[in-house]
């Protein structure tokens, strides 16, 4: 009878401590990157790239989202247990010589949980923000004129693909990018959506055609006054409420349209 006792509360025990680990794992935040995945942290990801545009001046920026990089491709989260990396870019232009001042009005603009802040150095001017659940954020003059926000969820472990959600239709926000196209003369030889829900509601949708040529024919019809940037390697303007760019790409040109939140 003693034994039979004595078995029933290292049963009992067992699943007590059992039932606990459970709750903790479900109700309980992670005190450490290594106890999230890669999937835990794309919507943190993504929150902090809505953020950073929604405080951007849109009559003075042009913005083109990038999709998810997987970077460091052999991480570890411990010494026996491999993780992945991956980041995120939000591409800003802005007129030269303010680089500074739009990286400022970015960290005035985030949420005050981001701890934002910015080391002025002329052309290696710095923003860095934590967005929580142990995603990085950084800005950097990444050439005059272009500024670089990357979000990155430092090595965790990958339990799942990662893909990113695909527009309702294949020829969404495609008209801006269509346009440029037509004035050219030149068909895309590829097409390529990235997308955003934005923190307060609505999407950020970057549309981008893949074609040939150096698109000095589009940038002879924008009007001086919607020029955000005009380099020979990139061309930013404003176009109602989408922000247009065409830069150089290895030996293509690149013709981007941002729209949203």
């Amino acid at each position: 009878m003693k034994r039979r006792w004595i078995i029933t509360g290292v049963v009992a025990w067992a699943a007590a401590v059992a039932g606990f680990a459970l709750w903790s794992q479900a109700n309980e935040r992670p005190t450490a990157r290594e106890q999230t995945t890669i999937a835990d942290a794309l919507p943190t990801v993504d929150g902090a790239l809505g953020q950073i545009y929604a405080t951007l001046d849109p009559s003075a920026t042009v913005a083109v989202l990038g999709g998810y990089r997987r970077t460091e491709a052999s991480c570890r989260v411990t010494s026996v247990r491999e993780g992945t990396r991956f980041v995120r870019d939000l591409t800003v232009y802005v007129k030269k010589s303010t680089e500074g001042a739009t990286l400022d009005h970015v960290k005035a603009g985030l949420p005050a949980s981001f701890k934002a802040e910015v080391v002025h150095n002329g052309p290696t001017d710095l923003l860095s923000a934590d967005a929580g659940n142990f995603v990085a954020v950084r800005g950097s003059v990444a050439e005059p004129g272009q500024l670089r926000f990357t979000a990155d969820t430092g090595c965790r472990p990958q339990n799942a693909p990662v893909a990113e959600v695909t527009p309702q239709s294949q020829n969404a926000n495609r008209a801006p990018v269509q346009a440029v196209l037509d004035t050219l003369g030149k068909q895309a030889s590829q097409w390529r959506t990235h997308r955003l829900t934005c923190p307060a509601g609505g999407t950020l949708w970057t549309v981008e055609a893949v074609t040939s040529g150096d698109g000095a024919a589009a940038r002879a019809t924008v009007p001086a006054s919607a020029v955000v940037l005009d380099e020979p390697k990139a061309f930013a303007y404003r176009a109602g409420a989408a922000g247009l760019a065409l830069r150089a790409e290895n030996d293509s040109l690149v013709i981007s349209s941002t729209t949203g939140c």
